[in-house]
């Protein structure tokens, strides 16, 4: 890819993306959608973890970014949906602060999966189309242009998923970060590298498997002792777990109506390997065994924990693996036009 390319994907991503952030911030209600945001809120003000309760007082590193946008003064007044929550106490300047940094974050995490996907297929069209699938995906709009911590852990996460892609041992640092900002992704890449270990037989693997593992174990500690709160314990309570197995208590009506909802680009991954293997082609049935464990452990987990219907939210923060296991689907039926235009390129030049 030539340089002035790398060099305009990043703006590029910040127009394609500056519609959705301008509607969140006039039309988005952070009640109904995001109302984890009035945790939030005491980490984006006055990055304050003894007023929030756990795990929200842990996701510190995106909360970081936030409370420096609102020290930077950094703010844009229009009429909002938000105007009612000014009589509630909560300032409208540092909403408008954590929209701002998820906007930049989500502009961010399409510039990576952009390499991530340049970097393996060497096909800039079919690079941007993956890109946009996670722009447009239900969950960007719904979950990580809203003020919570969504967008910067998704970003975190496709940063390490390039990292694992290229074995790069800078993934060490990132595992560390996630321990203060969204553990699950530690259960995520932990899962992935013991079944790659499994297949593969590689060392970065089970090195990415033990520092994972070991980091969840470090957040869990954590989140016992220093940041510690009773409320909402339970969702870290083996105790908890075993009454959830033995007593279900669950809405699995809405909870399958919300999980659909966050599904449309799973459903694309869904209908090129139905069409791959009724033309008997080819796929990658070891990713897809990979992705249907992930799917399977986040709706156990949240079966268990009591997170109810936000497993989709949940399972979202893995789009960027799925839109890379897509567009290698993807790129064996549109791989022979792309090298013949290639070539022909070449030939003219």
């Amino acid at each position: 890819m030539k340089a002035i390319s790398k060099a305009v994907i990043f703006p590029l991503f910040l127009l394609l993306s500056f519609p959705l952030f301008y509607f969140v911030y006039k039309f988005g209600d952070p009640e109904p959608l995001a109302h984890d945001y009035f945790q939030y809120y005491w980490l984006y003000k006055e990055f304050d973890s003894d007023k929030v309760i756990a795990p929200h007082n842990m996701r510190l590193v995106g909360a970081f970014f936030v409370y420096l946008f609102y020290k930077l003064n950094l703010f844009y007044e229009t009429v909002s949906a938000f105007d009612k929550y000014q009589d509630w106490g909560f300032l409208k300047q540092v909403y408008f602060n954590a929209l701002l940094f998820n906007y930049l974050s989500v502009a961010a995490t399409c510039v990576v999966l952009f390499q991530i996907l340049q970097r393996k297929f060497q096909s800039v069209l079919l690079s941007f189309n993956g890109t946009l699938l996670y722009l447009l995906g239900f969950g960007t709009l719904f979950y990580e242009l809203m003020p919570g911590t969504d967008a910067f852990s998704v970003f975190l996460f496709s940063l390490s998923l390039y990292c694992y892609l290229e074995k790069r041992y800078v993934i060490i640092l990132l595992l560390v970060l996630l321990i203060f900002q969204r553990e699950y992704i530690l259960i995520v890449f932990s899962t992935l590298a013991l079944m790659d270990l499994y297949k593969r037989k590689h060392r970065y693997f089970f090195m990415v498997f033990v520092v994972s593992t070991l980091c969840f174990v470090i957040y869990y500690v954590l989140r016992k002792t220093v940041f510690y709160t009773p409320h909402l314990d339970h969702q870290a309570s083996p105790g908890h777990f075993w009454n959830s197995m033995i007593q279900p208590d669950f809405a699995f009506g809405m909870y399958f109506k919300q999980l659909v909802l966050t599904l449309n680009v799973f459903f694309i991954y869904l209908g090129v390997l139905i069409y791959k293997k009724w033309n008997t082609l080819s796929i990658d049935g070891f990713s897809f065994f990979k992705l249907i464990v992930l799917f399977v452990q986040i709706n156990i987990i949240s079966y268990l924990a009591g997170h109810g219907t936000n497993c989709g939210r949940y399972f979202y923060m893995v789009l960027p693996m799925l839109i890379y296991m897509l567009v290698k689907e993807v790129y064996p039926l549109v791989g022979t036009e792309i090298q013949e235009l290639r070539a022909k390129n070449q030939d003219a030049q």
